[in-house]
């Protein structure tokens, strides 16, 4: 079903919708928040509970699927935690570092690849919410479309975009509180302690760290600002334009058939892998996948 758009949409002020986004953003960080939401991707649709609570400076967060296999992920201090509880298994999968950006939006640089558009009032989730577009100014990203909380600023309703207007992927709350009484996390002490300490695979990779890569030439806007090991010879590398992100895994290939040759696709992710120089390269994101591409021709071995 297609929701029809109100007649009272009146596009506002780009710096009042460059504002809109840069408070949702630290909202998100902030605020305690607890609901359910569902997230769907062509055909498939996903039932997902959360709860989000900021502890002495730390977000904490629980995520529990609530389709298919029954399945927990824990954001701790530093670390993410999986937990199934039907095997009572418990593993830490990254480091919490580069999950979230918490810095402040730098939209001098966003506004050379985005147009920010405020559309006006509109209703979401029973709520009064501003519904905030995001344009791409070029084919090497996707749209946004947010329809933002009135009263405490939170994403009630957001979308990914292609370049023709079809939604590609979106996300919506079905019920959404906020406040005091907002379930605990710390009642699963066995996962947050897993999270308050990086993964083991970083710690035993440190005395032979692989091969070093250089990208020269990146696709307009995106920068490289985070790498580093990920055990058995594999390194990661995160590029962002300040909205979308990409990560490229580099590791020896060792003769073997490729991991990946080609584009895949899993929900709204894409991904592209190749073979060079005896390493298997492999760039996933939420970007066109031209921009894949692009960014995993740019590396170099130094």
């Amino acid at each position: 079903m297609t929701l029809a758009l109100p007649t009272f949409l009146v596009a506002g002020d780009a710096d009042d919708a460059a504002d809109w986004f840069a408070r949702m953003r630290q909202a998100v960080h902030d605020t305690d928040y607890e609901g359910q939401f569902v997230y769907q991707v062509g055909e498939q649709l996903n039932g997902m509970y959360v709860v989000h609570r900021v502890r002495e400076g730390h977000e904490l967060e629980r995520l529990v699927a609530l389709d298919g296999e029954p399945k927990q992920v824990i954001r701790g201090q530093q670390a993410v935690a999986c937990l199934e509880p039907r095997s009572r298994h418990i593993s830490v999968v990254g480091n919490r570092a580069d999950i979230q950006d918490r810095n402040a939006p730098d939209f001098k640089h966003l506004r050379k690849f985005y147009e920010f558009v405020l559309l006006g009032s509109v209703r979401a989730v029973g709520r009064r919410a501003r519904r905030l577009e995001i344009r791409p100014r070029d084919h090497l990203r996707f749209g946004y479309r947010i329809d933002i909380d009135e009263v405490t600023v939170l994403p009630l309703r957001s979308a990914m975009l292609e370049h023709d207007g079809r939604v590609r992927s979106q996300t919506l709350f079905v019920n959404l509180k906020t406040g005091r009484h907002i379930t605990p996390i710390e009642r699963d002490i066995s996962a947050l302690e897993l999270t308050r300490r990086p993964p083991r695979m970083e710690e035993a990779t440190e005395a032979a760290p692989p091969i070093d890569w250089q990208f020269r030439d990146l696709p307009a806007g995106f920068r490289l600002i985070t790498q580093g090991s990920m055990g058995e010879g594999v390194q990661r590398y995160v590029f962002t334009d300040g909205l979308a992100s990409v990560s490229i895994y580099i590791e020896p290939n060792r003769d073997r058939e490729p991991v990946l040759d080609g584009f895949s696709r899993i929900g709204a992710t894409e991904a592209f892998g190749t073979v060079r120089d005896g390493y298997q390269l492999v760039a996933v994101g939420k970007v066109p996948r031209d921009t894949l591409r692009r960014i995993v021709r740019t590396a170099e071995p130094r």
